[in-house]
């Protein structure tokens, strides 16, 4: 491997750290070194491999207090200026300026990661030393602390007599996570099952906690915590393993060992199952009816039982893995609710979870609810599961061990960090394949070992905890009146002159916010220039074939450790205006409807036996030259294994020619969960809904966007569900035009990744399936959309303790010849003016600006925002910033390099499928790209 040059042996001594061991990876096609420094304790371990996406991560064990959030605080304070880089929010900065495939830190529930990526060497060197001074030495201020957690402030700025408010970023981020149903009851899960251990209580803080936090308690928990001792250095990539140690000698010298922090016990085992009931905050005018959430949950097992960690895990695929398994497939036939809510396996520290819920349902559903799953575990505990479900779990886990997914490296770095904090091996939980065969090989002893499970570990096992999260009309306007009570007292003992310090010591921290750090601070931090950056934009190596009718298809070579990725993309050109509302239906029949002579449930055991996935989505877009050319695409995406690849063609064959929704009652079924999925979509996805209804008006491509995505699919899922009849029959009338509209070969591009026999398999399946293809001209039906330059300010009311503002006006198309330099002002805007402005000064979670080139608009956003109107005002005042802006060729040299990482990401199989394809299809060429990036680079 050329990244090793340097020989290490076990016991010997390099740099002042010994090496513990040296393994080769073969999920990786590399090598493990795992060091100790022997003087400071910590922990290295360099997962060496031939991929140029290199990771340098930091993480600690942080079990949390109490409910204050102080191990999430602390992650965001520690990179907000550190001894050697005195520079407020040095982690922004650095965004600003780095090729960082990843830059961001995490808050688990018992520990916090500090991962940052880059294929840049000299970059991650860059992000490593910023990082690595960031968590052992932060300034961890007064005021750093005020912004991040909590401070009080008056409402109106310059009126400390009126009314006050809490402020902070990371008490909005929480109120935001706290407004949303399915964030509640997945913490409940975990926070209840295990409440006698730091898993019972919320490492990112509650709203209502995290004002008792205080500074000092902070401070003291960082210096017990984030010390080397403490710390999991975990490497990935190929740069050479002497250049990191070399890295790490000089800045692990000044400490000095010391006692780890202990990790978290396990949970005492209960007698006898219990039982909670809470709410959430619906509308005060809203309909509460089947908007209730059920929920199981069992402890279940140890994750360091690697093999009986493994074996839960096919159990819950066995049970839940896809619409026919019985578990599930017992819940949706019932009705009791509309679909399931965080079901399956899962994990917190060292436990093994087992969850099943439904949402959509009714508070007196619960005792059937309870008993339908108690009945059909007790039916599959006493009938052997069959050879197929069994091959179909294997077959759905065999993608968890072989699949190289996007942030690839991350992944692996998570894996090896649970396991070294868990006290096993760091490499355990990376060598994933041998744990699934070690299960098939005590199947072979014992052939009922899942019923044996289900017995023992769901039914005869009393650590179960059944919720029930019900909406609230009052619960809401309960606590903000608690909350404003509270305030009003804190207020009421306050003299005259401590209100006014406050509300001046609120107004200094709003200055100091949003002033910028200065150039020579900036200049202290590592950075690259424009001429680090590679002259030339990564490529996807892409043969264009041309088969008979003149159907493009794109095969890309890269490597996929056996599994077949195939994007089929339809050309909508023309589809009659009444259709498009109804794309999200077809894209959802591709799995919820049976096809040819296959039910929906035998379709799903086919899709589960021999696919990791079918997906459908419409997506809107233009040519990268012509702004008013329209393109808007149907995209099929499946991956399945080589060695599946017939089975699974002839499934996908049957759905493009043979979907069948007209069954009536499965139809009912789909209708009531896209209607729950959509109630909490928009909620969810605020920013998104916001962004969507605000561009509306603007062009086609934003029209069609909100129509498939928006707003009116909540309005069309309640009149369906409301008038089933009808909506059933549209719908299904729907889905068959569409059907028949796409099958036309004129209409077809591919791209497929994947081994060469899979490759070929595929073309010679897709030429029969065009020959089956209409082959008629395709009719350019106009777009009965007509676009508005009418600036308007609409509202939206929605149950969320937080808002999401947006604002979309018109801008030059992706062919304007400035348009890369517009998208370096897009970054500089976010980074230096929306982000201090509507971030560290409105103390909302996120904000940004952003250009998009294919749709001619600009968008600007808030998120998990505290503030509205003074959002909407700074997003006015945009405009005058840019008029003013001091910004140097320093800054612009920054932003350069900020949109061209872009670019430069490493792609892994699943996305490069797609992407190629829709380059080919916008006429995105690597000419172009290239000079694309030249003129960034000459900016």
């Amino acid at each position: 491997m050329s990244s090793v040059d340097f020989s290490f042996q076990p016991g010997t001594c390099v740099h002042g750290f010994r090496v513990v061991a040296v393994t080769p990876v073969a999920s990786l096609r590399g090598m493990a070194f795992q060091f100790e420094h022997v003087a400071s304790g910590a922990r290295v371990l360099h997962l060496v491999c031939d991929d140029a996406e290199n990771a340098f991560t930091v993480s600690f064990p942080t079990p949390p207090p109490d409910d204050t959030g102080m191990p999430h605080i602390l992650e965001h304070m520690v990179l907000a200026g550190s001894e050697k880089f005195p520079v407020k929010e040095p982690f922004f900065e650095m965004v600003k300026m780095s090729m960082a495939t990843f830059i961001n830190a995490m808050t688990g529930y018992d520990t916090t990661y500090y991962p940052v990526c880059s294929n840049v060497e000299r970059d991650l060197f860059n992000l490593a030393e910023v990082y690595f001074d960031a968590v052992f030495h932060p300034l961890l201020t007064a005021s750093t602390f005020a912004r991040e957690a909590h401070h009080l402030a008056p409402v109106v700025p310059n009126e400390p007599d009126g009314a006050w408010r809490i402020d902070g970023i990371v008490y909005s981020e929480m109120k935001g996570v706290f407004s949303d149903p399915e964030s509640i009851l997945a913490r409940d899960a975990i926070r209840l099952l295990l409440p006698d251990t730091c898993y019972g209580r919320e490492s990112g803080g509650t709203p209502q906690a995290i004002p008792d936090l205080t500074h000092e308690a902070l401070r003291a928990f960082h210096a017990s915590h984030y010390h080397p001792s403490n710390a999991y250095i975990v490497l990935y990539g190929n740069i050479p393993t002497e250049r990191y140690l070399a890295f790490l000698a000089p800045r692990l010298a000044p400490f000095a060992r010391r006692a780890a922090t202990r990790l978290p016990g396990r949970q005492p085992r209960w007698q006898a199952p219990r039982f909670e009931q809470a709410d959430y905050p619906v509308g005060a005018a809203e309909s509460t009816v089947e908007k209730t959430y059920l929920l199981m949950n069992w402890l279940t097992g140890d994750t360091r039982d690697t093999v009986d960690a493994a074996t839960l895990r096919l159990l819950s695929l066995l049970l839940l893995g896809h619409d026919a398994a019985p578990l599930h497939r017992a819940l949706i036939d019932s009705r009791l609710g509309a679909d399931l809510v965080h079901s399956g396996a899962g994990e917190a520290g060292c436990e093994m979870t087992f969850h099943v819920g439904l949402e959509g349902a009714e508070a007196d559903r619960f005792p059937a609810f309870q008993n339908l799953v108690l009945d059909t575990l007790r039916g599959l505990a006493d009938t052997p599961f069959t050879d197929e479900q069994i091959q179909t779990a294997f077959q759905q886990a065999a993608y968890e061990t072989l699949e190289i997914a996007p942030l690839f490296p991350l992944h692996t770095v998570f894996r090896v960090v649970g396991a070294w904090m868990a006290g096993l091996d760091p490499l355990t939980y990376l060598d994933l394949a041998s744990h699934y065969q070690h299960v098939r090989e005590r199947l072979r002893d014992e052939p009922t070992l899942f019923n044996r499970l289900i017995r023992e570990r769901l039914l005869d096992n009393p650590h179960r905890l059944d919720i029930l999260l019900a909406p609230s009309t009052t619960c809401e306007a309960r606590r903000e009146a608690e909350l404003a009570d509270a305030l009003d007292r804190r207020r009421s003992a306050l003299g005259a002159d401590e209100r006014r310090a406050l509300a001046a010591a609120a107004a200094e921290l709003d200055r100091a916010n949003g002033t910028p750090n200065p150039p020579e601070a900036v200049a202290l931090l590592p950075q690259l220039s424009p001429s680090d950056i590679p002259p030339d934009p990564l490529t996807i190596p892409t043969t264009i074939e041309t088969l008979d009718g003149g159907t493009a298809l794109l095969v890309n070579d890269l490597l996929t450790n056996g599994i077949v990725y195939l994007a089929l993309q339809f050309d909508l050109t023309g589809l009659p205006e009444r259709l498009w509302p109804y794309l999200p239906r077809y894209a959802d029949a591709i799995n919820k409807f049976g096809a040819a002579n296959d039910d929906y449930a035998a379709l799903a055991a086919r899709v589960g036996a021999n696919t990791g996935g079918i997906a459908a989505a419409a997506a809107f877009r233009t040519t990268v030259d012509d702004p008013g050319r329209l393109i808007p695409v149907l995209q099929l995406s499946m991956k399945t294994l080589a060695e599946r690849i017939d089975p699974a063609l002839d499934l996908l064959g049957d759905i493009l020619f043979a979907l069948n929704p007209r069954d009536s009652e499965r139809m009912r079924d789909v209708l009531t969960q896209v209607r729950a999925e959509n109630r909490v979509e928009m909620i969810q996805n605020g920013s998104a809904t916001v962004r969507l209804q605000a561009g509306r008006q603007l062009n086609a491509v934003n029209y069609l966007e909100h129509l498939a995505g928006g707003l009116p699919q909540l309005a069309l899922s309640e009149a369906w569900v409301a008038d089933f009849a009808r909506g059933s029959r549209d719908v299904t009338e729907a889905i068959e035009a569409i059907q028949a509209f796409v099958l036309n070969r004129r209409r077809v591009s591919a791209s497929v990744t994947a081994p060469a026999a899979a490759t070929d398999a595929i073309r010679t399946r897709l030429a029969a399936w065009l020959a089956r293809m209409d082959n008629a001209p395709l009719a350019a039906a106009p777009l009965a959309f007509t676009p508005s330059s009418q600036p308007r300010i609409e509202g939206l009311a929605a149950s969320l303790q937080i808002a999401h503002c947006a604002m979309v006006l018109p801008a030059p198309h992706l062919s304007h010849p400035d348009e890369p330099l517009l998208a370096i002002g897009a970054h500089l805007l976010t980074m230096d003016y929306l982000l201090p402005e509507i971030r560290f000064k409105g103390n909302a979670y996120g904000a940004g600006f952003s250009h998009q080139p294919l749709a001619g608009t600009f968008s600007l956003t808030s998120f998990r925002d505290p503030r509205l109107a003074e959002t909407i005002e700074v997003f006015r005042r945009a405009v005058d910033f840019v008029r003013t802006a001091p910004w140097s060729q320093a800054d612009i040299d920054r932003g350069i390099i900020g949109v061209a990482k872009r670019d430069g990401k490493p792609l892994r199989p699943a996305e490069a499928t797609s992407l190629a394809l829709h380059r080919h299809t916008v006429g995105e060429t690597f000419a172009r790209r290239r000079a694309r990036r030249q003129r960034l680079l000459q900016a």
